[in-house]
């Protein structure tokens, strides 16, 4: 792996004529990479995070981001064009390509997770603009001869008021390539913004809407096969052989090959492929096959609460605390694996020629994916082009650690040397792809005789998606946590006394982050626990939360408005039931009110409310749906599973994994809480809470303490 180098904060500008008249701008962060030593040198004409000024006024800002539905292809361009002053009715976008250039200067590299884009980019993508804008006023004042001070700037023009004249940043780009760039550029106070903080309308929503934007599937290239992979039944199975001369003259086969994760069946179209796929006959060996079934996993995990784990947080004095206690309470709690199914399935077009190789697909992590498949193919990293496309839904599976699909429609390229299209169904990666980790949490909470909670121990058990040291200092340049404990180690109540264990164990289940990783399952263990210790206490359980947040202003705030705007401090309507939940994690903070009602065995959600401290909003209309698409996402994750049996998974596609439909889309509602603190990360935000808000509403109505996942378990089904 790379060997990354401390840098410096500082960073400088570049700036070059384009052809035809034009501004480039490229904001350049030097990262020293020993593996790329060579490449780095064909690849410093590439820029990383610039500005396009055409001489047509038209503005373009290549985003380092990938955009998998969150609205980075808006967001960021928004930064930009705030410091510049441009004309938003002319700013476009485009995605850009792998190179160390556009690196994530808080990450070095351009792996697009952990809710960390405009985090990370706000304050570069800023100066970017403010470094040009100030360019194009020091060229208009030398072609008008007057101080640059006396200019203003104004819907991408340069104003000369005195003398009642403008120029557009078009017309002066190509004199501003030559002007030295300033290394600080000054950028405007909050209270001057006028793109920031406004709901712009979404850079590439007209094009979603009609048809016209691009996602890997609507990727042709002439002469391009298809291909799709039969792969083994059982994580860890070994092909033996195959019936690949009576498949390969199925109609419409080129061929069938056998690469390292199975039996790749090629051809004209995606429809041969897939029925000739039917008629393999593969014989694997299954004796290091992984024979893992979900009950058996999950009680080995249970037996592993009653013994130490490793420490992850150790507050306090835990033990004493608890010989001390007024009263003692525990729980434990069973989380399944869980699939991303992203709307848009895993594909991948890769054209090799046996010298160079070009790739195209959706992405979340392009610069990783290129090195694969130059590994892949044994070429020079500079031989290997990768253009990112959209992607209909990421959720982390196309950000994988082996970067699987890629490597795979590597090995396939190699051989066939022809454009190709690999195809993953919707089936081929719920039953064979990647998942969010099954887990079990147990929590002893005790509280002294003021209903005070003195003491708090976590323990969890699970496959870590993050073991190993490259991994854990990778986590650590994100800044969050997505280990096993986040969402334990950090609770925002002041708690005296805290510890939290982990017991990490290894399966041949392959496991990867997924939306809002392991808060997925600690917050609803966490906050379902916060209920019940309120109960013990004797108070409500917004009462009981909102007295620990002494020291967590901001959780406290978000609290607070939630409970206002749900109007908790009066009863329900007739027949609903609420519950709450608190979070905070990627520098944000969220609280959620959950409103449902039960009809038997039916469970129909009618109302979730949600306040949200972000820091800094860039754009209302992002967040909000931002946080309404975690909403979807939290309650369809409390529904389904992924089951194991003897090894093999159970289920293949919606009909047995269930995402929730939109008819039974509750009324979403969120408020942003107005702040002055650095912009926080709200892609994963709206996922952990609402579960547990749920559960702590079904309580309300049932008197039942749900306590395992999924909720159709205790026969529940979403109206």
């Amino acid at each position: 792996m790379s060997q990354v180098s401390p840098v410096s904060r500082r960073s400088f500008l570049k700036l070059s004529a384009l052809a035809g008249g034009g501004l480039l701008a490229a904001w350049r962060i030097p990262v020293l990479a020993a593996e790329n030593e060579i490449a780095a040198a064909d690849d410093a004409i590439q820029p990383n995070a610039f500005v396009r000024i055409a001489a047509d006024n038209r503005i373009t800002i290549i985003t380092t981001a990938a955009e998998i539905g969150q609205g980075t292809l808006t967001a960021i361009p928004m930064l930009v064009a705030e410091e510049l002053d441009a004309d938003w009715d002319w700013v476009s976008w485009e995605l850009a390509n792998p190179t160390r250039e556009y690196n994530n200067p808080k990450t070095f590299t351009q792996l697009t997770a952990g809710s960390s884009t405009i985090s990370s980019l706000y304050q570069q993508q800023r100066q970017a603009g403010a470094a040009v804008k100030a360019v194009l006023v020091k060229a208009a004042a030398r072609k008008w001869g007057v101080a640059a001070s006396s200019l203003e700037t104004e819907l991408s023009r340069v104003i000369d008021r005195r003398n009642n004249r403008s120029a557009t940043y078009g017309e002066l780009a190509a004199e501003a390539a030559s002007i030295s760039v300033p290394r600080s550029p000054t950028l405007k106070r909050r209270s001057e913004f006028t793109i920031i903080g406004r709901s712009k309308v979404r850079l590439d929503g007209a094009d979603k809407s009609n048809g016209r934007a691009q996602y890997g599937f609507d990727l042709y290239l002439p002469g391009m096969l298809t291909a799709v992979v039969k792969r083994a039944p059982k994580f860890g199975a070994r092909l033996i052989r195959f019936n690949a001369a009576e498949v390969k003259s199925s109609p419409g086969v080129v061929d069938v090959v056998e690469i390292p994760s199975g039996i790749a069946v090629v051809g004209n179209d995606f429809w041969s492929v897939r029925q000739a796929r039917l008629r393999l006959r593969p014989e694997w060996d299954l004796s290091a096959a992984e024979q893992v079934s979900t009950e058996e996993q999950l009680t080995h995990y249970e037996n592993l609460m009653e013994k130490r784990g490793t420490v992850r947080r150790n507050q306090g004095l835990v033990a004493l605390a608890q010989a001390r206690a007024d009263q003692t309470l525990e729980s434990t709690y069973r989380f399944p694996y869980l699939a991303h199914v992203p709307m848009e399935p895993l594909n991948v077009v890769m054209d090799y020629d046996g010298r160079n190789c070009e790739i195209w697909c959706g992405t979340q992590w392009p610069d990783a994916d290129r090195s694969a498949a130059a590994n892949v193919l044994g070429l020079p990293i500079r031989r290997v082009t990768l253009h990112p496309l959209l992607s209909g839904g990421g959720f982390g599976r196309r950000g994988t650690m082996d970067q699987d699909f890629v490597r795979e429609a590597a090995h396939l390229a190699k051989i066939i040397k022809q454009p190709i299209k690999l195809v993953w169904t919707r089936e081929d990666d719920i039953k064979g792809g990647y998942y969010r980790p099954s887990a079990v949490v147990r929590l002893t909470g005790s509280l002294n005789r003021r209903g005070e909670v003195t003491a708090l121990l976590g323990r969890i058990a699970s496959q870590s998606v993050a073991i190993g040291p490259l991994m854990e200092a990778f986590i650590a340049l994100i800044g969050e946590d997505a280990r096993t404990a986040q969402g334990i180690q950090e609770v925002p109540y002041d708690i005296p006394n805290l510890r939290a264990e982990v017991h990490y164990e290894n399966y041949d289940v392959p496991v990867t982050w997924m939306r809002s990783v392991a808060n997925s399952f600690n917050i609803y263990a966490l906050e379902t626990f916060m209920d019940e210790l309120a109960e013990a206490a004797g108070q409500d359980p917004y009462d009981f939360r909102r007295s620990m947040l002494g020291s967590n202003p901001r959780c406290r705030r978000v609290l607070e408005r939630v409970a206002a705007a749900a109007g908790w401090s009066s009863p329900p309507p007739a027949g609903l039931y609420r519950g709450m939940a608190l979070l905070n994690s990627y520098n944000s903070y969220i609280a959620q009110v959950v409103e449902a009602s039960l009809d038997g065995d039916q469970l129909r959600v009618h109302r979730v409310v949600s306040a949200v401290d972000c820091g800094i909003v860039i754009n209302p209309d992002l967040v909000q749906a931002q946080i309404e698409s975690g909403v979807v996402f939290g309650l369809s994750s409390a529904m389904g599973e992924i089951r194991f049996h003897n090894g093999d998974v159970m289920q293949s596609n919606y009909h047995d994994y269930p995402i929730l439909r939109m008819h039974q889309t509750p009324t979403i509602e969120t408020h942003l809480i107005d702040s002055d603190e650095h912009p926080g990360g709200v892609g994963e935000l709206g996922v952990p809470c609402v579960a547990p808000a749920l559960a702590n509403a079904i309580y309300q109505a049932t008197g039942e303490r749900i306590k395992s996942l999924p909720m159709m378990n205790h026969n529940l089904q979403l109206k």
